[in-house]
């Protein structure tokens, strides 16, 4: 569609200009995909791969809202706790002191107060009991609810709370409550196979291809409530069409409150999860309603949707095998913007 033309034409330039080596972007409204599109290379270090349609790529932080969330939204209306349960309700370790005030929701709209790991939790432990241990020791710096900060740990919290509260594991968790009802069948927090997944940093000369990016989740063994999963565009798709449109897995009025403004009088603008419009994270561009959600993946990857309209899009990319110090920002808002353009605009 011509519509969609200058928006194919800033994903090409970004090829050519060398700024991501490949991508794959669609977008729609509903249940219907009325945008798909892939370009470049799925790896262009040690051997040249081009990008295909299926590619599966290390979605890094959307592990928070593609897993975790979802998990965390179906326990809520299963009536196994609620956003305002106190997190000393499962862990000891938040008995006492400040840490007695955090709850759940405080975790997933990154309000904890959690200091950030310093150094990183990977850099000083190995295995997954101990990162664990780690961030449920975390202290907090700033009192609960005010003050906006971006943590891994807390997801690691939400992942580990999840686990303790099924008796399961996370990865096994998800993949039946979430990703089959879903018909996401080629996510998971491991790919079947490395001949078809982007590849990501390039370390010691040998591009990274199939092993999580993410240096925490790789040494909890993969799987972790902050990242960790793999997924191709067309299942992130699926998982977008839940949140745009009618649901089956999760009451579209529970829903409906995670994309509502929950952290007022902060330092950002946060709902259950997502990037709401007007958080320094925002990179839904100028186009979009105000009531957009978005979040992004470290490794290059992004998703918005607007619930009112139904509409979605989701833009992954490898940006990392060119360097992790690669800047997209600008081009996610491009993208986003000129989506937003032809749903709303053409």
């Amino acid at each position: 569609m011509r519509a969609f033309e200058p928006v194919s034409d800033i994903l090409n330039e970004a090829v050519t200009t060398g700024l991501i080596p490949g991508f794959v972007a669609v977008a729609g409204v509903g249940q219907n995909v009325r945008y798909l599109y892939h370009g470049g290379q799925a790896q262009v270090y040690a051997e040249r791969r081009p990008m295909r349609e299926d590619t599966l790529f290390d979605v890094a932080s959307l592990t928070k809202v593609m897993a975790t969330l979802p998990s965390a939204l179906i326990l809520i209306e299963r009536g196994c706790f609620s956003v305002d349960t106190p997190l000393s309700t499962y862990f000891p370790q938040y008995a006492y002191g400040p840490k007695c005030r955090v709850c759940i929701g405080h975790l997933l709209t990154h309000t904890a107060g959690l200091k950030v790991s310093n150094p990183p939790l990977w850099e000083r432990f190995s295995q997954r009991n101990e990162i664990v241990e780690a961030a449920l020791a975390q202290s907090i710096e700033n009192e609960p609810g005010t003050v906006v900060q971006y943590s891994d740990v807390g997801f690691i919290i939400l992942g580990e709370l999840i686990e303790r509260v099924t008796g399961i594991s996370l990865d096994t968790w998800v993949e039946g409550q979430v990703f089959r009802p879903l018909e996401m069948h080629d996510t998971r927090y491991a790919p079947w196979s490395v001949t078809n997944v982007a590849a990501t940093e390039v370390r010691d000369g040998s591009p990274t291809v199939g092993v999580v990016h993410d240096k925490t989740a790789r040494a909890m063994q993969g799987v972790a409530g902050h990242a960790g999963l793999f997924s191709t565009a067309m299942d992130v798709a699926h998982y977008l069409m839940m949140w745009a449109g009618a649901s089956k897995l999760i009451d579209g009025r529970l829903l409906d409150q995670a994309v509502l403004p929950k952290t007022p009088e902060t330092n950002g603008n946060r709902g259950w999860g997502w990037v709401l419009r007007g958080d320094s994270q925002d990179i839904s561009g100028e186009r979009w309603p105000s009531t957009v959600a978005s979040h992004t993946g470290f490794t290059g990857t992004s998703i918005v949707f607007d619930r009112p309209s139904h509409t979605w899009a989701c833009l992954l990319t490898n940006r990392v095998h060119y360097g992790r110090d690669v800047n997209i920002a600008t081009l996610r808002r491009r993208f986003h913007t000129a989506l937003g353009s032809a749903f709303f605009n053409g």
